[in-house]
């Protein structure tokens, strides 16, 4: 009479996985409504670091071509190696970042 439930029924692909992917993103959308999470762009508000870096860079304080990842605090090893290499030409900068 009417058959038996398939699992696997002609429109599985647009209800399942249509529907989880649909699902996925609203729970996201409703979670960053429910926390207040701001999704605009503002480049003033997470870099305050690097723009005192471009500051101190336009005042002659920092040469303009020192990298900025040498005035970090943390070094892996292979930048380790490529500031000890350069340590004569940038050493004197290396502790501009510390001076305030």
């Amino acid at each position: 009479m009417g058959g038996t439930t398939r699992l696997w029924h002609p429109k599985w692909f647009s209800r399942y996985l249509w529907g989880t992917i649909a699902s996925i993103h609203l729970t996201g959308f409703v979670a960053d409504q429910t926390y207040g999470i701001d999704r605009k762009k503002n480049p003033e508000f997470m870099w305050p670091w690097w723009h005192e870096i471009m500051r101190k860079k336009e005042k002659g304080e920092i040469p303009m071509d020192m990298p900025g990842y040498m005035l970090c605090k943390y070094r892996n090893e292979p930048e380790e190696r490529w500031t000890a290499e350069r340590e004569e030409e940038y050493g004197e900068f290396m502790g501009a970042m510390d001076a305030e």
